[in-house]
C-alpha cells in the first residue's frame, strides 16, 4: 500500500496492491491512519503488509492487524537512501570543494587540481515557487503570525507552512528538484505528433478509434 495524490498539494488518498496478484485490491478517499485501519479490520487475514514510512499507516496496522509482518519496500528504501545523500552533499557542498581544492595530484604534478563548479540549482518554476514559499512564509512568521493564518493568508495547507517553518530551504530545494523528472513524455511524442499532422488537425473524432481526438489534446 502507498499514498497517492488526487490533487498534489492539497488531496491525497490510499491505494492498496495485492503484490502476488498484481491488481489493485481497494482505493481509500484519504492516507489517515483512521481510514486504513478500519479497513484492515473490515478485511482480516493480511499476513504481510509492504508500506512506506509513513507514520499514519504504522499506526494503523498496529492497532487492527498486530500479527501481520510489516515490510519497507525496496523502492522507498532506495528513494530514501538516494534523497539522504543528495540531502547531505548539498549541505556540505563548501567543505566539500575547499577539500576538493586542497588535492593535489601527486604522480602527475604540473596538472592542475579540479575545481568543482559552484552548486546551483536549476531556475525552474517548482524551484522559484520553493522559494517564493519560503520567503513568505517566514516573512509573516517573523511578525508572529500563527501556522493558521499563514495558511489561510497564502492559501496553504497548515502541513505544508509548517513543514516550510520548520526545515531549512537548502532541504526543501532539493526536495524541489524530484517532483517533476524532465522528458518523460519525450520517447512516446512522435506517435501523437504523426497522428496529429495525418489528420491535418482535426481531432473531432475522425481518427480510428473514439475517444483518440480528446486523448490526443491531453498528449499536445
Amino acid at each position: 500500500m502507498d499514498e497517492f495524490a488526487f490533487r498534489k498539494g492539497c488531496t491525497y488518498g490510499t491505494v492498496l496492491v495485492d503484490v502476488e496478484a498484481g491488481r489493485v485490491v481497494d482505493v481509500l478517499p484519504d492516507r489517515t491512519s483512521e481510514t486504513f485501519a478500519a479497513w484492515l479490520q473490515s478485511h482480516p487475514g493480511a499476513e504481510i503488509i509492504c508500506r512506506d514510512r509513513a507514520s499514519a499507516y504504522t499506526k494503523a496496522v498496529k492497532e487492527a492487524a498486530p500479527h501481520a509482518l510489516e515490510v519497507a519496500d525496496r523502492w522507498h528504501l532506495l528513494q530514501n537512501l538516494s534523497a539522504a545523500v543528495e540531502k547531505t552533499c548539498h549541505q556540505h557542498r563548501d567543505c566539500l570543494r575547499k577539500r576538493a581544492e586542497e588535492e593535489t595530484v601527486t604522480e602527475v604534478p604540473e596538472v592542475a587540481p579540479m575545481l568543482l563548479p559552484p552548486a546551483e540549482l536549476p531556475r525552474t518554476q517548482i524551484i522559484e515557487r520553493t522559494r517564493h514559499r519560503y520567503k513568505d512564509i517566514h516573512r509573516l512568521l517573523e511578525k508572529r503570525w500563527t501556522i493558521s493564518a499563514i495558511a489561510r493568508r497564502l492559501n496553504l495547507d497548515r502541513k505544508t507552512v509548517r513543514r516550510f517553518r520548520d526545515t531549512g530551504l537548502d532541504e526543501l530545494l532539493a526536495s524541489a528538484c524530484e517532483r517533476h523528472p524532465n522528458g518523460v513524455l519525450e520517447p512516446f511524442k512522435a506517435y501523437p505528433n504523426t497522428r496529429f499532422t495525418a489528420a491535418q488537425g482535426q481531432v473531432s473524432g475522425t481518427l480510428n478509434r473514439p475517444g483518440f481526438g480528446r486523448d490526443l489534446r491531453l498528449w499536445l
